[in-house]
């Protein structure tokens, strides 16, 4: 995938894209994706990792039941993934990395040349995400509707993981495009990008943040077509306003 021909080449490192060429019959497919890789840093990886781990208290005495409830539900603070958001916790790291993850945007939007949305209009949610030794992520994706925005993860735990994604036509003949989880590297991408996580060979817990970002249009039509027993609503409703966190 990385020397395919419909891949796009930017100056920028950061870019990953792979376009169609313009369609010459009303029936040729067109598709255009684009995934941003980010970097924290390892030091900023290494104290999430550390968050996680104290936020769960794993330790010798974790009981497997536990660990296995944590694993399928991404258990933190008593709560599994769709019940929490990291970015509530308070802590002034998380806090900070709100705005590394608008910087990013703004600059991968910037290279796209699409508007930009402001911080005032853009909501956030963030998990964390563990992966026992030989656990993985299935292939899923995190949105297809009509507001769909945009998703990340950030990789924390320095083991030999890739999160491998499929594209549109290209990945029924191609495969998956599989990008490094590198401590500290963050990926932005399209939230119905396809996905998933190899497995976890090694023998330690693998630890990570994945997220969502919405657009005022998600927001609103919530607020005008609330369902209560819509759990995706019910997720979408515990983020946050990115400028007031």
């Amino acid at each position: 995938m990385e020397n395919h021909p419909t891949r796009v080449h930017y100056d920028n490192p950061k870019m990953y894209r792979w376009k169609s060429w313009e369609a010459q019959t009303p029936f040729a497919p067109s598709f255009d994706v684009s995934v941003w890789v980010d970097s924290l840093g390892k030091n900023t990886a290494d104290y999430l990792e550390r968050l996680l781990i104290s936020s769960i208290e794993i330790g010798e005495d974790m009981r497997d039941e536990q660990l296995e409830m944590f694993n399928r539900g991404n258990f933190i603070k008593d709560h599994k993934w769709t019940d929490y958001n990291i970015f509530d916790w308070g802590d002034e790291v998380l806090n900070s990395l709100v705005e590394k993850i608008y910087q990013s945007y703004v600059e991968y939007s910037t290279e796209l040349c699409y508007d930009i949305v402001p911080k005032n209009k853009i909501w956030i949610r963030g998990w964390g995400v563990l992966l026992k030794p030989g656990e993985f992520l299935k292939h899923h994706a995190h949105s297809f509707h009509e507001n769909t925005f945009l998703s990340g993860n950030i990789s924390l735990t320095d083991i030999a993981t890739t999160t491998d994604y499929y594209f549109p036509y290209l990945g029924w003949y191609f495969g998956y495009w599989q990008c490094k989880n590198v401590p500290g590297n963050m990926t932005i991408f399209p939230s119905w990008l396809e996905h998933r996580v190899d497995r976890n060979t090694t023998n330690v817990n693998r630890f990570s943040i994945a997220f969502d970002l919405f657009t005022e249009q998600s927001m609103e039509y919530v607020g005008k077509n609330r369902n209560e027993s819509s759990g995706l609503q019910t997720i979408l409703l515990l983020s946050k306003r990115m400028d007031l966190i």
